[in-house]
């Protein structure tokens, strides 16, 4: 068992929920275009990540699995992070898929900014999921959701107040209110009621 955790995460957006662990895709070396690709592809990310690092490097690991989800919910799909490249370290490289054959993807996924360009969220089989929403935020509430389409009534499980800074923060831990099977963090997705306020996610990976 290994523990996993990011540095604080921006909201993007209040009408788009965005991944607990993840980015969206704003570019890539080749095209996405549901022809069945067996070439590595490189792909840009966005900056949800508000530490010293950038997205692919705070949020991925080589060989993780993660899950590309367009925006409009179609296509998902599982692929795997071959590499990520140290001189370019807002890109990963996308190998060959573990669990589909020689494919690296295998459906068309969109490119650009934050609500345009797919989804990519790490896919980990957890213990135990924990979201810090950062003191001192603008918005009243954090949203935490269970599906890409999720808003502040519809498929949210968990809602965070805010709270002045230099206070406790409130945070969710899944053990504390589910019990059953192990958790897969590419299946939470959160919603801001502000943009730019920070949440801080962590889990201990099976």
């Amino acid at each position: 068992m290994a523990f996993r955790s990011t540095s604080p995460v921006k909201t993007q957006s209040t009408t788009i929920a965005q991944p607990l662990i993840g980015s969206w895709i704003t570019a890539t070396s080749s095209p996405m275009d549901g022809k069945a690709t067996i070439a590595p592809i490189t792909l840009t990310l966005g900056t949800a990540d508000d530490g010293p690092n950038t997205d692919a490097r705070d949020f991925f690991n080589v060989g993780d699995q993660v899950l590309i989800i367009n925006p409009d919910g179609t296509n998902a799909e599982k692929c795997r992070i071959q590499s990520i490249p140290a001189n370019t370290s807002d890109t990963v490289v996308l190998g060959v898929q573990n669990d589909f054959g020689s494919y690296v993807t295998r459906f068309s996924h969109p490119v650009g900014a934050f609500g345009t360009g797919a989804f990519i969220s790490l896919s980990l089989n957890v213990n135990n999921i924990a979201v810090t929403y950062e003191d001192g935020a603008s918005g009243q509430w954090l949203y935490l959701g269970n599906q890409w389409n999720m808003t502040a009534t519809y498929k949210r499980f968990w809602k965070l107040a805010k709270v002045a800074a230099n206070t406790q923060p409130t945070y969710f831990a899944a053990t504390e209110n589910f019990f059953g099977a192990p958790f897969d963090t590419s299946e939470i997705w959160v919603l801001g009621s502000a943009t730019s306020d920070l949440y801080t996610p962590s889990c201990n990976v099976l």
